[in-house]
C-alpha cells in the first residue's frame, strides 16, 4: 500500500473514531430522544427568522466576492455567483479543514467562466478579510461578557490578537508569497515541464489580480463586508438556538448573545481542524459541550445542544446546498476566454 493511501486510511480511522467516541461520551449523559425534542419542538417564528439571517449572509458574502472580482475585471452575474456560494458552504460543511472552499474556485472556472487567478485572488482575499473580521468581534464580545466567565478570558484575548496579527500579516504579504510561488516553479525538475508552465502561469496571473484589487482599494469595503458576514452567520446561529431553547421556558436573557457567541466561535474553529471527525461531526460536538459548561449554561443542555444544533443546521445546509447545484446544473456553462495571461509576477 502506498504512503498516500495510508495516510489517507489513517486520516479516515482517526476521523470515524472521534466522531464515535465524541457521540458516545455525550450520550451517557443525554438521551437521543432529549436531542430529537429540542428539534421536533423546535420555534418555527424563529426558525423563519433563522432562515432570512441566513440568506441575508449568504447575499452579503455574494457581494463580498462580487466587489473583489470586478475590481479585477470580472463580472460574473449575481444569481450564478450567488449559487456557487451556496454550493462552497455545503462543500465546505461535508469537507475537513475547510477544504470545500477550493470547491468556490472551481465552479468559477466551470460555471461562470472566471480567469483562473480573478477567482484564486477573490478566494484568497475573502478568506482572510474573514479570519480578520472574527478578531475585532471576539474582543468585543469578551467586553460585554466582562467578569461573567467562569475561566480566564486571557487566553481568548491573546488568540484573538494572534488571529487579527496573522490575519493582517498573511494579506499584506500574500502578493510576495506569490512571486515567491512563480521563482519557485521555476526549478522544478524538467520532467514535470508542462506543470511548470502551467503553475508558474497561475502563479503570475493571480498575484496580478490580488495586486489589481489592492491598487482599486477594496479592502476596506471587503473587510466591512466581512463583518457584516461575521455578524450574521453569529446571529443566525443564535437564532436558531433561541429556537430549540424556547420551548423550554429560555428567555433572550438566560442565554445572552455576547456569550453564545464565544461558544459559537469555539465550536466553529474545532470543526475547522484538519481533524474534526466524520462530516465535521465531532470536535464541533464537544468544544461546544465544554465551552458552553465553561461559560456557565446547564450541562446537559449544553451537550443536547450540541448534537441538535449542528444536525439542524448541517441537514438546512444541505438541502440549499442541492438546491444550488441542482440549479447550477440546470444552467449553461459560462464560455471560458481563452489566453490566460501569464505574465510575470
Amino acid at each position: 500500500m502506498d504512503h498516500a493511501r495510508w495516510k489517507s486510511l489513517v486520516y479516515i480511522g482517526f476521523s470515524l473514531a472521534l466522531s464515535i467516541g465524541t457521540f458516545a461520551y455525550l450520550f451517557t449523559h443525554v438521551t437521543l430522544r432529549q436531542v430529537a425534542d429540542l428539534i421536533l419542538a423546535i420555534d418555527r417564528p424563529l426558525v423563519g427568522l433563522f432562515v432570512a439571517l441566513s440568506l441575508t449572509l449568504q447575499l452579503l458574502r455574494t457581494l463580498r466576492y462580487r466587489v473583489v472580482l470586478k475590481s479585477v475585471g470580472e463580472h460574473p452575474g449575481f444569481l450564478r455567483l450567488f449559487l456557487v456560494v451556496l454550493v462552497r458552504g455545503l462543500c465546505v460543511d461535508l469537507l475537513p479543514a475547510r477544504l470545500g472552499e477550493l470547491v468556490y474556485i472551481y465552479l468559477l472556472r466551470a460555471k461562470l467562466g472566471v480567469e483562473l487567478g480573478a477567482a484564486t485572488a477573490s478566494f484568497a482575499l475573502a478568506f482572510l478579510f474573514d479570519l480578520m473580521a472574527l478578531a475585532p468581534l471576539l474582543l468585543v464580545a469578551l467586553v460585554l461578557v466582562g467578569s461573567g466567565l467562569e475561566f480566564s478570558p486571557a487566553v481568548l484575548v491573546g488568540a484573538a490578537a494572534v488571529l487579527l496579527a496573522a490575519a493582517a500579516f498573511a494579506i499584506s504579504v500574500l502578493p510576495l508569497a506569490f512571486r515567491i510561488g512563480f521563482a519557485a516553479c521555476a526549478r522544478l525538475p524538467a520532467r514535470l515541464a508542462r506543470f511548470r508552465r502551467w503553475s508558474r502561469r497561475f502563479m503570475a496571473a493571480t498575484h496580478r489580480q490580488i495586486r489589481r484589487a489592492q491598487a482599486r482599494g477594496v479592502y476596506v469595503p471587503v473587510f466591512g463586508l466581512s463583518v457584516g458576514v461575521r455578524l450574521l452567520k453569529y446571529a443566525a446561529l443564535y437564532v436558531l438556538l433561541a429556537a430549540m431553547l424556547r420551548p423550554l421556558g429560555y428567555g433572550w436573557a438566560d442565554w445572552p448573545f455576547p456569550k453564545v457567541f464565544l461558544g459559537l466561535c469555539a465550536s466553529e474553529m474545532a470543526a475547522s481542524l484538519p481533524i474534526s471527525g466524520i462530516g465535521g461531526f465531532g470536535a464541533y460536538e464537544g468544544a461546544w459541550s465544554l465551552v458552553f459548561i465553561l461559560l456557565g449554561f446547564p450541562e446537559v443542555l449544553a451537550k443536547a445542544t450540541s448534537i441538535s444544533h449542528h444536525v439542524f443546521t448541517q441537514i438546512y445546509a444541505a438541502l440549499i446546498g442541492v438546491s444550488a447545484v441542482v440549479a447550477l446544473l440546470a444552467l449553461p456553462g459560462a464560455r471560458r476566454r481563452n489566453g490566460e495571461s501569464g505574465r510575470k509576477a
